[in-house]
């Protein structure tokens, strides 16, 4: 993760320990293409043949990068990890405002300890049907 000490030690640490402590496997720095350009997605978890992506974000501006990625990776789950409630309000505001490929991803912006809850329910549900988590910010066809 090339972010700073926020993003590497407290966000993406604490979500990578969660998915473990679930039974997921947890890759990080997973490189993926978008339109032929490499993008790296931070926390790829992947538990009963299921895709989750999390990625950690104390702006609004790469919301759109991230749900490309999870697109690109085939991710049912695009978790945006904030520090702050303020960010993740900013986060889904421009969720609002993008057309989201895929019906079958779903993406939430949230700040950590919800994340960490929502994480937890989806990976200890990966093994059978789709856990219902909230808050959840869906685009709608």
């Amino acid at each position: 993760m090339r972010g700073e000490f926020w993003h590497k030690e407290i966000l993406a640490r604490r979500l990578r320990q969660t998915a473990e402590a679930c039974g997921a496997t947890v890759q990080v720095e997973v490189t993926v293409r978008v339109n032929d350009v490499p993008h790296y997605i931070d926390l790829l978890f992947e538990k009963g043949g299921r895709r989750f992506v999390a990625e950690p974000e104390q702006t609004s501006r790469r919301v759109h990068n991230d749900v490309a990625k999870a697109v690109a990776v085939g991710a049912e789950l695009l978790l945006i990890v904030t520090s702050d409630a303020p960010t993740a309000h900013a986060c889904q505001r421009r969720l609002q405002r993008l057309p989201i490929a895929n019906a079958n991803l779903k993406v939430i912006a949230c700040p950590l300890g919800a994340a960490l809850e929502i994480l937890r329910q989806t990976l200890n549900n990966a093994n059978g049907q789709a856990a219902r988590v909230a808050p959840a910010l869906t685009k709608e066809p």
